[in-house]
């Protein structure tokens, strides 16, 4: 996808809608075409086969997060609150979405196989969010992260990622995310 239509952000949104009532595996172009009230034909030219419809999909959900959590968190504060904040923020945030929770539900493995997925793969959930929650983490006070911002981010990701899949924790929240927080920051 080179770029935003209004076409394929119909498509986009009800592609995520079909995702959060019955998963990827049943995901069609022309289901989702339906409920766009487009073509079959204009999905295939937006987002050619079904991987390059999922990976369009993930990107345009990890922007808005991203975006979202911008317009929620105070990037002014030190880094280790920002780092905080933005954990709080993205656990909630995932809690909340409805195709991540039931991907996390009925198709967990499929969550975790883009996870992990590396070289080649149109979508890499760590190294997708991280690039986009880079700029995110190192907006405070970036002199005081312990690591790089990429790598920070990366950290972030991963646990919150790792939060957001295995619900059942001993730690709230607040505990994660200070942990996180000492974890990249000095």
């Amino acid at each position: 996808m080179a770029s935003s239509t209004r076409s394929s952000d119909e498509l986009l949104e009800a592609a995520v809608a079909l995702i959060a009532e019955s998963g990827l595996d049943g995901l069609t172009h022309a289901a989702v075409a339906a409920r766009a009230g487009v073509s079959r034909a204009t999905a295939y030219r937006e987002f050619g086969d079904k991987d390059g419809l999922v990976s369009a999909v993930g990107r345009h959900e990890v922007a808005k997060m991203v975006a979202a959590a911008f317009t929620a968190i105070d990037i002014t504060a030190s880094a280790s609150e920002t780092v905080c904040a933005a954990t709080v923020f993205a656990l909630d945030y995932l809690r909340g979405h409805r195709a991540f929770n039931y991907l996390r539900m009925h198709e967990p493995g499929w969550l975790l196989g883009v996870a992990v997925a590396h070289e080649g793969a149109r979508l890499n959930l760590v190294e997708s969010v991280a690039a986009f929650a880079e700029p995110l983490v190192a907006a405070g006070d970036g002199a005081a992260l312990a690591l790089p911002p990429r790598q920070a981010a990366e950290v972030v990701v991963r646990t919150v990622l790792s939060h957001a899949l295995i619900q059942d924790s001993s730690l709230g929240d607040e505990e994660v995310a200070r942990t996180v927080a000492r974890a990249v920051t000095r």
